[in-house]
C-alpha cells in the first residue's frame, strides 16, 4: 500500500537533513540551483520563492495546503508523465537492444515500461520494485506487467524470468553500497551471456567532461567530495519526500562516481560497452549530475 508521511515524520527527517548541511555557503549553493531547476520544469515564481525562502523552517502542513494542487499538476503530471519519458526517450531507449523480454529493476511508477510498450522492437516488458505504485494499474497491458519483488526473492525471480536485457534507471542510489553490489552480482550470475544492463544514475564523472551543463559542472566540482554528496542527498530527499511524497522509497544516498560504478561492474565481471557523462541536462526537477553506463555479460 502506498502511504504518505505524517507531518511529524517530515519534520523529523527535515531536521536531520538540515544538520548535515556543513555551511551557509553550501546552503546558498543548493537553493540557487534549486530555484533554477524548479523553474525549468514549470513551478511558479510564488512556489519557488516560498519554498526556498522557508526551506530551513518549512511548515509542511501550511506548505501543502498552499501548493498541493500545483505540485500535482507540475510534478506528478507535468514532470513524471511528460518530461521524464521524453528524457528516457533521448538518453536511455536508444541504447536498449531489440529484445523479446526486458526487465526494469526498480521501475518506480513504470513510466519507462509504458514508453517502451509503444516500441515494436520490445516484445514483453516486466517492471519490478519493492513496493507497488498506483500507476501500475494504468500502465499494465498484455505486453507490460509489474510485480513486487523483494531482494530475498530476486534471484529466483530473475532465474525464472530470463530477460534478454535489463534496465536500472535512478535505482541503485536508493540502495546502500552492499545492496548495490549484491544486486549487480546476482544479476550478472544469472543473466544470459551477451545480455546488457543499461544503468542511468545520479552520478558525476571525474575524468570525463559533461555533455551538457558545463558551467554547472564546474561550480559543482569546486565543492569537496563530501559537500557534493550532501548536495545530492538533500536534492534527493526534496524530490522523493517533498515533491513526490513517497514514504516507502529508501533514500540511503548511495552515490558513486561514474568511474566507481565502472570499477564495481568490472570487478563483478561485466564488460563495459559504453559510458556517457550526460552532465547537468535542462528541465530537471533537481540539479543532480547524470551518467549512463552500459554493461554486458
Amino acid at each position: 500500500m502506498w502511504m504518505r508521511m505524517s507531518y511529524a515524520q517530515y519534520e523529523k527527517e527535515h531536521r536531520k537533513l538540515l544538520k548535515k548541511i556543513p555551511s551557509k555557503r553550501i546552503y546558498a549553493y543548493m537553493l540557487s540551483n534549486l530555484k533554477a531547476s524548479l523553474a525549468s520544469i514549470g513551478f511558479s515564481e510564488e512556489f519557488i520563492n516560498f519554498f526556498t525562502s522557508n526551506f530551513s523552517k518549512l511548515e509542511f502542513k501550511e506548505f501543502y495546503k498552499k501548493f498541493e494542487e500545483e505540485i500535482k499538476n507540475v510534478y506528478s503530471i507535468g514532470f513524471f508523465q511528460k518530461i521524464v519519458p521524453d528524457y528516457f526517450s533521448k538518453e536511455v531507449i536508444p541504447h536498449i537492444p531489440k529484445s523479446n523480454k526486458i526487465l526494469d529493476i526498480g521501475c518506480g511508477t513504470g513510466i519507462l515500461i509504458h514508453r517502451l510498450a509503444h516500441k515494436k522492437k520490445f516484445k514483453k516488458l516486466v517492471g519490478i520494485d519493492i513496493h507497488e505504485y498506483p500507476e501500475w494499474r494504468h500502465f499494465k497491458s498484455s505486453k507490460a506487467q509489474f510485480k513486487i519483488v523483494k531482494e530475498t526473492a530476486f534471484r529466483a525471480f530473475l532465474k525464472k524470468t530470463q530477460p534478454d536485457n535489463l534496465l536500472l534507471t535512478w535505482t541503485l542510489h536508493h540502495m546502500n553500497y552492499n545492496e548495490q553490489a549484491r544486486y549487480l552480482s546476482n544479476t550478472y550470475s544469472l543473466m544470459k551471456t551477451g545480455s546488457r544492463m543499461i544503468i542511468l544514475e545520479d552520478s558525476y564523472a571525474e575524468n570525463l567532461s559533461p555533455r551538457s551543463g558545463k558551467n554547472t559542472y564546474a561550480s559543482f566540482m569546486k565543492l569537496s567530495t563530501s559537500e557534493r554528496k550532501v548536495v545530492m542527498s538533500t536534492y534527493d530527499w526534496i524530490a522523493n519526500r517533498i515533491l513526490a511524497r513517497r514514504k516507502n522509497v529508501p533514500i540511503p544516498f548511495g552515490y558513486r562516481t561514474l568511474e566507481e560504478w565502472e570499477n564495481l561492474c568490472k570487478a563483478i565481471g561485466y564488460k563495459i560497452v559504453k559510458k556517457v557523462f550526460i552532465g547537468f541536462p535542462a528541465n530537471r526537477d533537481i540539479n543532480t549530475p547524470q551518467s549512463l553506463l552500459i554493461a554486458e555479460k
